[in-house]
């Protein structure tokens, strides 16, 4: 039946005192009787004359008065239960009600009504109707007791709000996240679905929707990355991967050390030194493939406690992005997920959704690749630095990542391609030239590979690092140093640096003046350019 008392929290309902003061539904200066069907009897002098105070204070025309003769009233109507055993007469419960509705007590009002209608169900409608009248401030008090920490009186509020507005779905948007912030999220899932069950697309009701549906799936996000198995599985999957590469390592090494000495007719010492080396690298081969098969097994069952741990997490934000496709921030944090949690298929989903996307910046592509890379998925790395790369071919990071990638996956064209791509733009990063004899190193041209060894560890001279690149509207400033990896001193240099536009032309030029330095010293350079647009960088030695 009406009964709203009983749909509030009991504990909190035992302890708290609402004080939100509302309008009362007669105007000032009108008393409204009870009206049909709602027949109320006095059936006592004394409730007869508390009605009485009640009237001459809805007609009193100074407030004092008003709340003189509302004390009174309350007054009669307390004496008339505990002097004149008036304690079962609704009318008692009526007319109490009426006056918790003139002092704005919504919660006195709603006991007070829910007795009265109990011997007077005629007059449940307007109950409710003098109930309704409290709801604006009931729905303003419990914002404002959420916002200042008071949750327990936010929870009654809110409680005794939605018992009265049923429908009010951005109230049930505002219980959400309510639950959300205390980790509450049965309680948050409940009522966010009730709100966008009501809300049913209301486009006023949109950025609240939005709002609150995101808060559950954070919620539910941040609980999970609470779970130990999440901790775990990161940890189980550097141990397979640290044991597949050792065995891909050491197997190309014995297989290399076959190939160079079968057959020949060796030194003494020449085979006491092959035997020794095929023999340690057979026999920590064969360690890594016993622990190999234990560690991928491991790696299952940490993947399975983990997906469990975030099977709410990832739920939640599927049905986000159900509503809202287009919100890039959450497609890569989905898609980060399902990299991590090892959930290939769906992965492989979202990663053209993601790609294709003009709001996800090429800073943001390279960094997802990187953790995609990084949590065992090269293959899918490569497509999503490759569109990287297609966007801005002038980012020495992105095609840095990508020639790792390609390395990884033994792709040695394109790593040869890449790699010449970033020492056209980076000359004398000795990491790119690194890269380039890891790219001569998979083509077996050995040669090759000393040759740009020995540039990266001193021939180079010159060793260029640019550890901060920031353009804007109107500039853009390039931050970073330059060492001695050398084994003699140098004389003083120049670097022409040249800032690219997204079609490749040079927007401006400046010159970065580097002086003598002795070996293995290092000199910081800071070089701007007052143009905007700018998308990258080269340079060269002047």
């Amino acid at each position: 039946m009406f009964s709203l008392r009983r749909r509030l929290l009991h504990a909190a309902a035992c302890s708290l005192t609402l004080a939100v003061f509302a309008t009362p539904l007669a105007a000032q200066g009108v008393w409204v009787p009870p009206q049909d069907p709602c027949e109320v009897r006095a059936g006592h002098h004394m409730v007869n004359g508390a009605q009485q105070h009640l009237k001459l204070a809805a007609e009193a025309e100074y407030p004092d008065q008003r709340l003189s003769r509302l004390d009174r009233a309350y007054e009669v109507l307390m004496r008339a239960i505990a002097e004149n055993s008036q304690g079962d007469n609704p009318a008692v419960w009526y007319y109490l009600g009426r006056y918790y509705v003139e002092k704005g007590d919504a919660r006195g009002a709603d006991s007070s009504f829910d007795k009265a209608v109990e011997a007077l169900p005629d007059c449940s409608a307007e109950a409710q109707l003098y109930l309704s009248d409290l709801y604006p401030d009931i729905r303003t008090g419990a914002l404002r007791e959420w916002q200042e920490g008071n949750i327990d009186s936010a929870t009654v509020l809110f409680h005794l709000g939605h018992a009265l507005a049923p429908d009010d779905a951005e109230l049930l948007f505002f219980m959400s996240m309510m639950y959300t912030s205390q980790d509450q999220l049965d309680s948050a899932t409940k009522y966010m679905d009730q709100g966008v069950e009501l809300a049913a697309g209301d486009p006023a009701l949109e950025d609240r929707q939005r709002q609150t549906m995101l808060d559950v799936a954070r919620g539910y996000e941040r609980m999970a990355f609470e779970d130990p198995a999440v901790n775990q599985i990161i940890q189980s999957r550097t141990g397979r991967d640290t044991l597949l590469q050792a065995v891909e390592r050491d197997s190309a090494q014995l297989a290399g050390l076959i190939e160079q000495w079968s057959g020949q007719n060796l030194r003494p010492d020449v085979l006491e030194a092959v035997t020794r080396d095929s023999t340690m690298l057979a026999d920590r081969l064969a360690a890594a493939r016993g622990a190999l098969g234990p560690a991928a097994e491991a790696y299952v069952r940490d993947s399975s406690a983990a997906t469990t741990a975030f099977a709410s997490a990832l739920r939640s934000y599927e049905e986000f992005l159900e509503q809202y496709p287009d919100d890039s921030e959450t497609l890569v944090r989905l898609l980060r997920r399902y990299s991590m949690l090892g959930h290939t298929e769906s992965l492989e989903q979202l990663i053209p959704r993601a790609t294709s996307m003009e709001e996800v910046d090429v800073g943001e592509l390279a960094q997802v690749g990187a953790n995609v890379f990084n949590d065992g998925f090269p293959s899918q790395a490569a497509v999503i630095l490759e569109a990287a790369v297609a966007r801005n071919p002038y980012s020495q990071n992105t095609l840095y990542l990508l020639t790792r990638v390609y390395y990884s996956v033994g792709e040695g064209d394109k790593l040869l391609a890449t790699a010449r791509q970033l020492i056209e733009l980076d000359p004398l990063n000795s990491q790119g030239v690194r890269m380039l004899a890891a790219a001569w190193d998979l083509a077996g041209t050995s040669d090759s590979v000393l040759k740009y060894v020995a540039l990266a560890d001193t021939g180079l001279g010159w060793s260029v690092t640019v550890t901060q690149f920031l353009p804007t509207e109107s500039a853009a400033v390039l931050n970073g140093s330059v060492a001695n990896i050398s084994l003699t001193a140098l004389g003083p240099t120049a670097l022409v640096f040249d800032f690219l536009g997204a079609d490749g032309s040079v927007l401006s030029t400046a010159t970065a003046e580097v002086p003598a330095l002795e070996s293995r010293r290092r000199h910081a350079i800071s070089v701007r350019a007052d143009v905007g647009g700018a998308v990258g960088w080269r340079y060269r030695r002047q």
